[in-house]
């Protein structure tokens, strides 16, 4: 009977064990250099009514990824915890918050340089999801950039402008519009 006993319990404390893949992708030197900002920093940038607002970095956590982990990241959850679904790699996110509005902006940067750019307000989020390829020097207001990445994108029925964002790994966010609201770094 004792036999069976410790069989039963061996079993059980087998079955308890929480197995975690083997270990994820790393983020080089190089990934982690793409999100430029540190916590604490503080940026500025302009509105569409050239109001100055600033956004301070609030949360700079690298940690295994996965879209649970991602959201929790963005939005000040524990990000440490296991995880529902599997992931096989490292990501960095960087948040930075602005008191005028309740806006944030978030950048999460996962190996080989694959992006998410989040931007939330009072009752909306948006996202942007692939690669920073720079693709072009860009000027804005008059300030030029080497290296910068864009993309922009319009309703294929309406014509409309969806967002357009110029993003540069040396200075980061440096133009966003989505709709009427637009950011523009100020050097």
């Amino acid at each position: 009977m004792k036999k069976f006993i410790l069989i039963g319990i061996a079993i059980l404390m087998m079955s308890s064990c929480v197995k975690h893949p083997d270990i994820y992708v790393k983020l080089t030197e190089e990934d982690v250099a793409a999100i430029p900002y540190q916590e604490g920093q503080t940026v500025q940038f302009l509105d569409q009514n050239g109001d100055t607002l600033t956004f301070r970095v609030v949360r700079d956590v690298t940690y295994p990824y996965n879209e649970e982990q991602l959201t929790n990241a963005i939005f000040g959850g524990d990000v440490m915890h296991p995880a529902k679904y599997s992931y096989n790699c490292y990501a960095r996110t960087v948040v930075l918050s602005c008191d005028q509005g309740g806006k944030q902006l978030g950048f999460t940067i996962l190996p080989k340089k694959e992006f998410v750019f989040s931007f939330v307000t009072v009752g909306s989020n948006f996202n942007l999801n692939g690669y920073l390829l720079p693709n072009g020097p860009f000027s804005i207001n008059g300030t030029n950039y080497a290296g910068a990445h864009h993309e922009i994108l319009y309703s294929q029925f309406s014509g409309e402008l969806i967002y357009d964002w110029y993003y540069n790994e040396e200075f980061g966010l440096l133009y966003f519009q989505k709709g009427d609201f637009s950011l523009t770094r100020i050097p």
